[in-house]
Order: C-alpha cells, then structure tokens, then sequence
C-alpha cells in the first residue's frame, strides 16, 4: 500500500491541476459574466465545452501516447493547459474565454489517459486496482474543493487570477512529471487489441456501471456549475455563502468516503452503494421539494447539498471500484473510459440546465433527481445484498 501510494499520489497529482482548472473560476462566474457582458447561459457553456473538449481528447490522447510515448504526451497536454489557462486570463471577452477553454480542456485530457495506463504497468492487476482509486478520489474532490479556493480568490483579487494560478501550476508540475514519467517503461509495448474487435473487458456489465457513475459525476458537476447562480442571484447572498455551501459538501464527502471504506469491508460494497443511493436520493427530493415550495434558504440549500455529498463518498468509490473490478484484465483502459463518459456527461447536463437557470433551484433539482435515479436504474443488481462482500460478475 505505501508503495502504491509513492506512486499514486505524485500521479495523481497530474490530474488534480486539471480537474482543478474545471471549476476554480465558478464563484466568479457571476460577476465574470457581467464584465463580459455575457448571457448566463454563455456562462455555463464555459464550464460545458471544458468538459466536452476534456471527454474528447481522451481518444487523441490514447493515440499520441501510444505512438510517441507516455512523457511527451503528458508534458505537451501539460503545456496546452497552462497556455489555455492564460488565453483565459486575458480573454477581453467570452468568444475568447471559450476558446481558452477549450485549450484548457484538451491539455487536461492527457494526464486524465496516461495515469491510469502508468499505474497498470507499475502494479499487478490487484494493486493497480487500490492505486487507481486513490487516483479516481482525487479526481471526484478536487472539483469539489476548487470552487472553496475560487470564492477566495474571488473575495480579494480579480476572477482572471484563478486562470493564472492554473498556468502557475501546471508550469511548475513540469518537472515532477519528467521524473515521475521518465523512469517509467514506455507504452509501446503494450498489447493492442486488433482493429475493429471490441476489448475483452467491454462487457455490458462493465459498460453499465461507467453510465452509472457518469450520471452520478454528471449530477454531481452540474449541480456545482449552478450553484454559484442558486447562491448570488436566486437566494440573494454573497459569493462566501458558495464557499460554505461547498466546504459542507466536502467535508460531507470525506467523512462518508471513509465510513464508507469501513462499511463495504464489514457488510460488502452493496450495502455501501445502496446507502449512498438513498442518501442521493433523499437530497434530490430535498431539493425539489425547497423549490417547489419557493425557499430560498442557504441553510435548506447546505442542508440538500451536505446529504448529497455523503450518498457520493458511500456510493461513489465503491462504484468505481465494482466498474473497475469487471474490467480486470484492464483497468487502465476501463479508467479512461469511465472518466470519458462522466465528463461527457457533466458538459450535456450542465447545458441541458443552463437555458432555464433563471426559473431557480427547480430545474437544477429535477435534473440532479432524473440523473440520481438513472444513475440508480443502470446498475439494480448492484443493490443486492448478501452476506458476503460481493464478488464482481463479468457480464
């Protein structure tokens, strides 16, 4: 496990600027928009073409790293994150600011491939399994955290400073990814599949619980890129109220995340799932019920949310981990894919929502509610208990 750990969290890292680069400039989102002179919808497309672009480079970022190997792959994706970062900074108005972003998304695509793919060859099948969850952990809170960091930023400086911050970090990763990545054995190694066959792994057992979790990170994205309009426009506080909106949710996270370890090893990682699905779905009809009836409460909005977040830290890991478990014979890949479906999935909803955001909480709600439920419907077998922990069927 330390070893795994050695490895993993400096990888990791790698991940962490990108997934940080999603969602740090949200609690200026408003304010962003009216000094762009921007509509809302606009606003949230910022959000959706980073994560559509982030979804899409995976296949080019596969390639390239296959053919020219894994370091230079990471160090250019590294490099076109931190100039989309600056064109963003600069942006003199919202055309421009989408076109950053887009960059933006495309460079953080890189690590999002190559890490999993690292991390397979450095470990046996069962211990890449451990490492990767630290990795997908770190991928599923840092979006949670970045909008805490943001609404600092906001508070004192100019909402441009949080783009120059992700440039500053991923220019000084530079070298920690040359080392890391350097001692590592190249890609080209790596048995291919023959053109046109579908992966041995690409079962339609695995291909529901990558849906699964997609609707559930989608929800979970979407909610964050509307929140800062729940917060300043349709409740009427400030930009701190986000923070501790979303200090709530993450605190909430890592508290169930590490019950949730305990609960999986005693009754199985069905049990787990099934509390955070109830979780999930008590906060949904929270939300839908606060609108409904026209509250606009910050302490009803933390409430929803808090529950939320702890149904994601049960139910989230142990996702990842059965989607994993039934891909075995390549995690690596099957990472990839799980995280390209989620992050397509966060850039249709947030898009999906954006056109009617100034109706309220209601459509975020109904939308966090239909994607829950989803999430739930794909993987009903998955909510079965026994006695035993469960071992994962390949079907």
């Amino acid at each position: 496990m330390l070893r795994q750990r050695r490895l993993a969290i400096p990888l990791a890292a790698l991940t962490a600027v990108g997934m940080l680069a999603s969602d740090l400039y949200l609690p200026a989102l408003p304010s962003m928009q009216a000094q762009l002179r921007a509509s809302m919808t606009a606003g949230q497309g910022t959000m959706a073409i980073f994560m559509l672009s982030l979804a899409l480079s995976q296949f080019a970022w596969g390639w390239l790293a296959d053919r020219y190997g894994d370091l230079r792959a990471i160090l250019a994706g590294t490099v076109l994150l931190a100039v989309g970062s600056v064109l963003c900074g600069l942006a003199p108005d919202m055309a421009s600011l989408l076109i950053g972003r887009l960059i933006q998304g495309l460079g953080a695509g890189a690590a999002t491939v190559a890490v999993p793919a690292l991390i397979r060859r450095r470990f046996s099948e069962a211990d890449s399994v451990g490492a990767m969850a630290l990795v997908a952990t770190v991928e599923s809170t840092v979006p949670a955290i970045g909008p805490v960091l943001g609404a600092a930023i906001v508070l004192h400086l100019d909402w441009r400073v949080s783009f120059y911050l992700i440039a500053a970090l991923a220019v000084g990763l530079l070298p920690l990814v040359s080392r890391i990545v350097g001692r590592t054995a190249p890609s080209s190694g790596i048995a291919k599949p023959l053109a046109g066959t579908q992966p041995a792994w690409m079962t339609w057992g695995f291909v529901r619980h990558a849906l699964s979790y997609a609707t559930m990170f989608g929800a979970l994205l979407m909610y964050v890129a509307s929140a800062p309009h729940l917060v300043t426009a349709w409740i009427g506080t400030g930009v701190g109220g986000f923070a501790v909106l979303q200090l709530c949710g993450v605190g909430a996270f890592m508290v169930a995340a590490a019950c949730g370890a305990k609960l999986a090893a005693r009754f199985g990682v069905e049990r787990a799932m099934l509390t955070g699905a109830g979780l999930q779905m008590l906060a949904a009809a929270m939300m839908v019920a606060q609108a409904s009836a026209g509250l606009r409460s910050l302490a009803l909005l933390i409430a929803a949310w808090t529950v939320f977040c702890a149904g994601l830290g049960l139910r989230g890991p142990s996702l990842m981990s059965r989607a994993l478990s039934l891909a075995v014979s390549n995690p690596g890949k099957a990472a990839g894919v799980v995280m390209t479906a989620a992050f397509g999935m966060t850039a249709l909803a947030t898009m999906a929502v954006a056109p009617f955001l100034a109706g309220g909480l209601l459509p975020v709600a109904f939308g966090v509610a239909i994607l829950v439920l989803l999430s739930i419907l794909l993987v009903p077998d998955a909510f079965r208990l026994h006695s035993k922990p469960h071992a994962a069927k390949r079907t």
